[in-house]
């Protein structure tokens, strides 16, 4: 018969969470743990030992006064024990062994005594950037709606549109709302492990009481377009959500992110952030054919890495190759200056559409484009015509302050500019690695979020009357009500 019994602790490993630590410990033979715990450093006194014939007291004995047992989460008798240690007051250090049982029967460790002091993780705080947007589809059919049918901006910029929407609802038809919030949370403290993370949205109204506001991972960059719809459409998995009955309208609303949600922000995926763009009020298009060239010009206000651009553009007919050239442009706004890089498409995977389709060019290699200084895009077809040609859509309406649109009719060798003229593009900085360190997501290029309900992440239909909506406020609210999203950080 057994009566006695001992344990070693082969491994411990740890989580920090907001108020203490997840303890995960390995032993040497399944067992049920307990951890006894104390914020007295234990007392120790010698006991005899037989040595060799001889009784010595030079063996020491660990003992707590005062203690506190934990058991593990996992019931029955396991290899692997959890113990989620919260309400672990700030800069508290505690003193901690852990003892077993197998069956009835008490299992002594002969590990030594753990220590370990709490501190109170890191607060980040990222505010919103004016980049958000809602858009809505809707449509007779479900799976037509939810795939983008007459998906629609809403919601510019500017004042009193200072309110976004998220919803769905069957009425007449089936109408999605999802939102759009972008953060630059290249901001915050420099990388460390984020432990738990929060998106807090200032309420404004809601109607409904059934469903989920869901967070899914932002698959677009800025400014939304409504080719941004469809790419969002698939990407399902949530990272975290709150019930629409627990949103209480007048106040922030806090979404907890899941551990998926935080994996996401701590994992090295290539990221963009945008810098300069333009896509206001579509009116007109500048035809690429030939020697007819057309560049428009932006002005950076930080000095960035330049590797991606994108730029709507339609097909007439069939222009063959084209090229987009990046160069310096004069004082008029149009290009001068050697070609610093350039990508090439063929006109055949363009879009006929009314007005065309967004594309992105890559260029072989980074551009550092200087704070303050002017540079312009070019798009040229050389084997094209009047018939067959290039079309970039551009507004008579420019509001951009950057640049504009020029053409030349000689292959570039002048140029007239059209200063009230602007055509569609936006440019990126790519990040990933810096100084040979791969960082996370949150700070490389900012953070995007899709936050939509259940039924659209899901793909599952409201039922007849169904009505799920909130809206909260924008970015451009102001201080007090735009949308945060809080990160606690590992502290070491």
């Amino acid at each position: 018969m057994v009566t006695e019994c001992f344990i070693s602790v082969r491994d411990v490993t740890q989580t920090q969470i907001i108020t203490g630590y997840r303890i995960v410990v390995t032993t040497d033979i399944p067992c049920h743990l307990y951890m006894r715990w104390s914020i007295n450093p234990p007392e120790y006194h010698t006991v005899p030992s037989y040595r060799r014939g001889v009784f010595m007291h030079g063996d020491r004995y660990f003992c707590f006064t005062a203690y506190r047992d934990n058991e593990q989460e996992e019931p029955g008798d396991t290899l692997f024990h959890t113990f989620i240690k919260t309400g672990w007051p700030h800069c508290q250090t505690r003193y901690f062994y852990f003892w077993g049982m197998v069956g009835a029967l008490v299992c002594k460790s002969t590990t030594a005594v753990f220590k370990k002091h709490f501190s109170t993780p890191g607060l980040g705080d990222s505010l919103a950037t004016l980049h958000n947007r809602h858009m809505t589809s809707s449509h007779g059919t479900w799976t037509t709606a939810r795939n983008g049918f007459g998906v629609h901006k809403d919601r510019l910029y500017q004042r009193p549109n200072d309110q976004l929407i998220v919803g769905t609802r069957l009425n007449a038809s089936y109408e999605i709302t999802r939102a759009y919030q972008s953060f630059h949370t290249t901001d915050l403290p420099p990388a460390k492990t984020i432990i738990a993370a929060q998106l807090g949205l200032y309420v404004t109204s809601k109607t409904g009481t059934t469903g989920l506001v869901v967070i899914t991972k932002g698959l677009w960059d800025e400014p939304v377009t409504p080719a941004d719809w469809w790419l969002q459409t698939d990407e399902t998995i949530g990272l975290g959500y709150i019930p629409q009955l627990d949103i209480v309208p007048g106040r922030y609303n806090w979404i907890d992110f899941n551990s998926i949600g935080l994996a996401w922000l701590n994992n090295s995926d290539l990221m963009l952030k945008q810098h300069e763009s333009f896509d206001w009020r579509k009116t007109t298009f500048g035809g690429c054919f030939g020697p007819n060239r057309h560049s428009q010009s932006f002005t950076p206000l930080t000095t960035h890495r330049l590797r991606k651009v994108k730029l709507r553009l339609k097909k007439v007919g069939d222009a063959g190759f084209f090229l987009v050239d990046l160069r310096e442009a004069g004082p008029d706004g149009c290009q001068t200056g050697d070609l610093l890089a350039q990508d090439y498409s063929y006109a055949v995977m363009l879009s006929d559409a009314s007005w065309g389709d967004w594309y992105e060019f890559t260029f072989p290699h980074y551009v550092e484009v200087q704070a303050g200084h002017t540079y312009a895009f070019i798009v040229w077809a050389p084997d094209g015509n009047a018939s067959n040609r290039v079309d970039w859509v551009a507004s008579t309406f420019t509001r951009y302050l950057g640049g504009h649109l020029c053409y030349s009719l000689d292959d570039g060798y002048t140029w007239t500019p059209l200063p009230t003229y602007g055509a569609y593009f936006i440019e990126y900085e790519v990040y990933r690695i810096t100084e040979g360190v791969v960082l996370p997501r949150y700070k490389v290029g900012g953070t995007n979020l899709c936050i939509r309900t259940n039924y659209d992440a899901a793909n599952v239909p409201p039922g007849p009357g169904i009505r799920q909506e909130i809206k909260y406020y924008s970015a451009q609210k102001g201080e007090g009500f735009l949308p945060i999203l809080r990160v606690y950080f590992e502290t070491p």
